[in-house]
């Protein structure tokens, strides 16, 4: 059988694909995966740590790259990969700069000039790489943002302006941590101590908390990639995270509702939807995506909502437009996730540091003021939605909520930020609303 590659080749792969833009990192990372079945768990993880790592660290490691290289452009593609996670491996995971460069010196021994460049620059970096961190650390706001933890400047002045200095590196610090995976327990199946028991006894070395307040969440460590454990199969449990549950939450949805799940995804929330309703009423899933809508199609088996007392429909529709199926009747109740630019998930997609700008911001908040108005507009006088963005940028959360109310168009209940630094989880942010 053919030897397949070693968790740094494979991570250098991944890395390519992250950074030619072909998707998300989780999604690149699972697509190299999926092709090594047989690869040890061990060297599985090591490709994972390394790939989120980098992503986190980029442009911290590339600083102290540079710092050595005597010409910081002629290192890219592959080779600028491989010197990344070289110095990761060495600041960051504690690996000795002997071994940590003999890894790193294997895949380029045919390179040339190139091997003796990396050799030198890693060196360099593993004897004054701690003392240059502890300079970068002592530095200006924005400077210690960029090069110690990773924030591109455009966005780290955002955060310096709108926190303060200190709460904007207190951000940054928690966003360099690798997150927990969240889990959310269909309660009407199974008690969350019976869930905390067969996770412990199906994934030895899972580390699991319990969250005050949050009775169908569960956060997790070390537990191995729980999207393929039996649990998940069967539905008992979701992936998702702590902040991202609370929109279906603040909706409150009642058994016997007629519900909207507007820009529905991959259908996690429709499917925590029924979970509230306790499997009964009707729930419409509508998406642009024709992808997601089969994605969400599938949630169907998993949450066992194929019953007599739930209709469930999904509509492929773009929902700031007329839709006739969406438009004829009116709703109890819509939860609206609109796209955004990802931009509190920068913990669990590191890559969105890197392939967002500031224009961005405002693209987006253009439309999300559109699907605002058009869905709340599919709700009965006295219904609710519930509006849900996954940024902590104010464009794209309270300052549109705060102009549809500002002109009568809704009453504002509930408005609410999660932050990485105050919540631990994502940033996340929900307004509930009240249609006249």
């Amino acid at each position: 059988m053919a030897k397949g590659p070693s968790a740094r080749r494979l991570a250098v792969r991944v890395l390519q694909d992250v950074e030619r833009g072909t998707g998300f990192s989780n999604r690149a990372l699972s697509r190299q995966l999926e092709r090594h079945p047989t690869m040890d768990p061990r060297d599985r993880g090591l490709t994972t740590t390394l790939v989120y790592g980098v992503l986190r660290h980029r442009a911290r490691l590339d600083a102290h790259i540079d710092t050595h290289a005597k010409r910081p452009k002629g290192l890219k593609g592959e080779t600028r990969q491989i010197l990344r996670i070289a110095v990761y491996e060495m600041l960051d995971l504690g690996r000795s700069p002997a071994i940590a460069i003999s890894e790193a010196l294997r895949p380029l021994q045919k390179a040339g000039p190139l091997k003796g460049a990396a050799q030198a620059i890693l060196g360099a970096v593993g004897r004054d790489g701690p003392a240059l961190e502890e300079r970068w650390a002592a530095g200006k706001p924005l400077a210690v943002l960029d090069h110690r933890w990773s924030i591109p400047r455009w966005l780290g002045g955002r955060w310096i302006k709108t926190l303060g200095p200190e709460a904007a590196i207190q951000r940054a610090t928690a966003l360099a941590e690798p997150p927990p995976v969240d889990l959310r327990v269909d309660l009407g199946r199974i008690s969350a101590d019976d869930a905390v028991a067969r996770l412990e006894a199906e994934h030895p070395g899972i580390q699991i908390s319990r969250v005050p307040d949050q009775p169908q969440a569960l956060r997790t460590r070390g537990g191995g990639d729980l999207f393929f454990g039996p649990m998940h199969g069967e539905g008992l449990i979701s992936v998702q995270g702590l902040a991202a549950q609370q929109a279906a939450r603040v909706l409150e949805p009642q058994p016997g509702m007629r519900v909207l799940d507007a820009c529905a995804g991959l259908g996690v929330k429709t499917l925590q939807l029924a979970e509230l309703m306790e499997g009964r009423g009707t729930i419409v899933a509508a998406d642009l995506d024709p992808r997601q809508i089969e994605e969400s199609q599938a949630q169907v088996g998993r949450g066992r909502l194929a019953n007599e007392e739930l209709t469930l429909t999904h509509v492929e529709a773009d929902l700031a437009g007329d839709h006739p199926e969406l438009d004829n009747a009116p709703f109890d109740a819509v939860l609206l996730d609109v796209p955004c630019t990802g931009l509190g998930n920068l913990a669990r997609h590191p890559e969105i540091r890197w392939n967002r700008s500031y224009e961005d911001i405002g693209s987006r908040a253009e439309l999300q003021e559109q699907l605002l108005r058009r869905n709340l507009a599919r709700v009965r006088s006295g219904g609710a939605l519930v509006y849900a963005v996954c940024s902590f940028a104010p464009e794209e959360g309270p300052d549109i909520v705060e102009t549809v109310v500002a002109d009568g168009s809704a009453t504002l209940e509930v408005s609410r930020t999660w932050t990485p630094e105050g919540d631990q989880t994502e940033g996340f942010y929900v307004a509930r609303l009240r249609r006249p």
